[in-house]
């Protein structure tokens, strides 16, 4: 292999790496500290891959599968060991068997990258949610938590049981769902055939002004954004010709 073909590769073994610490990190610790910052790392260089693949013209199967199989760790099984420490700490004794749901999300996300990869109509738009959405919003709500609580003793602090759960099965639901998600790659036709990513740019603007105005945490936009997001993409799908 050409040393310049397998430059996009190191970026995706980067990923891996990133996310293979967080996985550590939580499962030893029992919560999450400011190593799970290393999931925004992945998801900035599993942008990098493809960008830099692309320029450099080496595009192939190979980058392809290693790509699937960093996200997956990074993007479906960081976050299942996130939620499962969430719920471990939340759930009574007799209930802690509900803990083991949590990796309903790793499944979730491995069929999500497999059934991207034999898609041929994902070119404009997701079908169903991007795996690494998906860990970029468990990784963003753990920091929230563990920042709001002052770092001590780097625990979570807590959160409503029914919102781990809810967000659990939504989270894993929309990865395999059908719901077309919108991407940025704008159409052509202007504001009215993109109307959605548009509007959705201005909201997210208008949220980071507000989190700076009110001295909010800036974490906590993240989270927030995410699930703008997901609802707006159901507006997408059942609003826009496909």
């Amino acid at each position: 292999m050409k040393i310049r073909a397998f430059i996009p590769n190191l970026f995706t073994l980067g990923n891996l790496i990133c996310g293979s610490y967080v996985v550590l990190d939580v499962a030893r610790n029992g919560h999450a500290n400011a190593i799970v910052f290393l999931l925004f790392v992945a998801g900035f260089l599993d942008l990098l891959d493809g960008a830099v693949a692309r320029a450099l013209k080496v595009s192939g199967e190979m980058g392809k599968q290693l790509d699937s199989l960093a996200d997956v760790v990074s993007f479906g099984l960081a976050p299942s060991v996130i939620i499962f420490s969430m719920l471990e700490s939340e759930l009574p004794f007799e209930w802690q068997w509900v803990k083991h749901l949590a990796f309903i999300n790793v499944a979730c996300a491995a069929w999500r990258l497999a059934k991207f990869n034999i898609s041929t109509d994902q070119t404009n738009d997701f079908t169903g949610m991007p795996s690494p959405a998906n860990g970029l919003f468990w990784g963003s709500i753990a920091l929230v938590m563990w920042s709001i609580s002052g770092h001590e003793h780097d625990s979570f602090v807590s959160i409503s049981l029914n919102v781990i759960l809810v967000m659990l099965v939504l989270t894993s639901y929309l990865m395999i769902s059908n719901i077309k998600m919108f991407s940025f790659k704008f159409k052509p036709g202007g504001f009215k055939a993109n109307r959605i990513p548009f509007i959705y740019i201005g909201l997210i603007i208008f949220l980071l002004i507000s989190v700076l105005a009110t001295g909010q945490p800036f974490l906590l936009a993240v989270p927030v954004a995410l699930m703008l997001y997901m609802a707006m993409s159901f507006v997408y799908h059942f609003t826009t010709k496909h």
